[in-house]
């Protein structure tokens, strides 16, 4: 097969709400934002070999609906012949964006905002048409890092598994310089907590800030990874934009080591495909036995708090009892649903698989998935094109952590969606 020659481009855009938006992330937290710390942007990377045309959009965003992202890809189909499989929206999972975007997420209280969405809509499709008048030849290349010191797993911080890997995808114009680099790690952005209502990007945000000052003309695309499992909850110092900064930086020394070891290449091929799929809602305890389970977690809380436990357990219980609280609304929101529609996503740039899923995976999933891949470079993007909450692997079912209780799925949709997306990897 002769591969095609590489053109790309990328631009950012921002999409910054106006003061006075909800903010989404935290069911704690009260009233709405009452200012901008630093602007939520954008990033449309497109790149094309022969007649095939990729697009890889990323957010600052908590998560957007289904029928926001078909709605973005018939736009963008429509006004540059993009085709809608090989459009993929990934978001950060910021705390300090806006809300809005969610058509539904089991559970938890999400509201829409049919303006906000028709114009972010707007301006990425015009973000896509500017992409395609920048295209120009290009070299790309992949490689690998390890993150330190941001992500740990949240619920069993010491033993608990941690994927620390950086998968780094560079993008260059003939002349060596980036136009473009995507980072994907995994970790909640949560260093930011449901006190604040200033509008952020979290760490995320702040590691493509330290990345500008040394690279201005770079666009720096940050997408999640296993981030189910995992948070900054065990290694932030507190919850301040000081801290935001320093684990920005801490993100950013990582990509420039690893950007500064990837060797680049001009023909490679491109694929892009999404399928439908069906996620099996668990069977729910009793409203009485939910409740049930609800109590007996609160009383345990309190005799922790009585005992004088650790912060670290407490915060544990906490989660535990919040998450038995969600189950008690999903025994009665999903009383007669079997399952939830959604779809998954594959894309392959050259070496590269990007796996896109719609929810929150765990640390042993994106292990696994990477493990199995026949792609010699493989990054799950978690939060893509649909957010529809926790996807817990079946030792947290076990173990009975607040993301499972408050998943409503079955204890094997780890399981089903790993093999899936080898099986789509593999088809190509």
């Amino acid at each position: 097969m002769i591969q095609g020659e590489l053109f790309a481009s990328a631009v950012q855009i921002d999409i910054t709400p106006p003061v006075g938006t909800p903010l989404e992330g935290y069911g704690a937290r009260e009233g709405v934002s009452q200012g901008v710390h630093d602007p939520l942007v954008a990033q449309l990377l497109l790149v094309k070999s022969d007649e095939t045309q990729v697009a890889l959009i990323c957010l600052d965003l908590l998560g957007v609906g289904s029928e926001f992202t078909h709605r973005v890809r018939d736009e963008i189909q429509k006004a540059t012949g993009i085709p809608a499989d090989g459009i993929l929206l990934a978001c950060s999972h910021t705390h300090a964006g806006p809300a809005g975007y969610i058509d539904e997420l089991p559970g938890l209280a999400v509201s829409s905002d049919p303006e906000l969405q028709r114009i972010t809509i707007r301006q990425l499709t015009g973000a896509a048409l500017w992409a395609q008048q920048k295209l120009e030849p290009a070299r790309l290349g992949v490689g690998k890092g390890i993150v330190e010191g941001i992500g740990r797993n949240r619920n069993d911080p010491e033993h608990g598994p941690m994927d620390d890997e950086l998968v780094l995808l560079r993008v260059d114009d003939v002349n060596g310089h980036p136009m473009a680099v995507m980072m994907n790690y995994g970790c909640h952005p949560t260093v930011l907590g449901y006190r604040n209502l200033l509008i952020s990007a979290d760490f995320p945000g702040a590691a493509r800030s330290a990345l500008r000052k040394i690279f201005p003309r770079t666009v720096f695309l940050f997408t999640n990874g296993a981030s189910g499992d995992v948070s900054t909850r065990f290694t932030r110092r507190e919850q301040t934009f000081t801290e935001v900064e320093r684990m920005g930086n801490m993100l950013a020394g990582e990509v420039l080591k690893v950007m500064s070891s990837v060797i680049t290449e001009s023909h490679l091929d491109l694929t892009g495909r999404v399928e439908p799929v069906k996620l099996p809602i668990r069977s729910f305890p009793s409203t009485e036995k939910a409740e049930g389970i609800l109590h007996e977690l609160e009383t345990g809380l309190q005799e922790l708090k009585d005992s004088g436990a650790s912060h670290g357990d407490i915060r544990r219980a906490t989660t535990r009892v919040e998450g038995a609280t969600i189950q008690v609304i999903l025994t009665k929101a999903l009383a007669g649903r079997t399952h939830m529609e959604t779809e998954l996503q594959i894309l392959k740039l050259g070496l590269l698989g990007l796996v896109g899923l719609p929810g929150e995976p765990f640390v042993r999933t994106v292990l696994d998935i990477k493990a199995k891949s026949s792609m010699p470079y493989t990054a799950v993007i978690s939060y893509a094109n649909n957010e529809v909450g926790y996807f817990p692997d079946a030792h947290s079912f076990e173990v009975g952590t607040y993301e499972a209780l408050s998943s409503p799925y079955q204890d094997d949709i780890a399981e089903m969606l790993t093999q899936r997306s080898l099986a789509m990897l593999e088809r190509g």
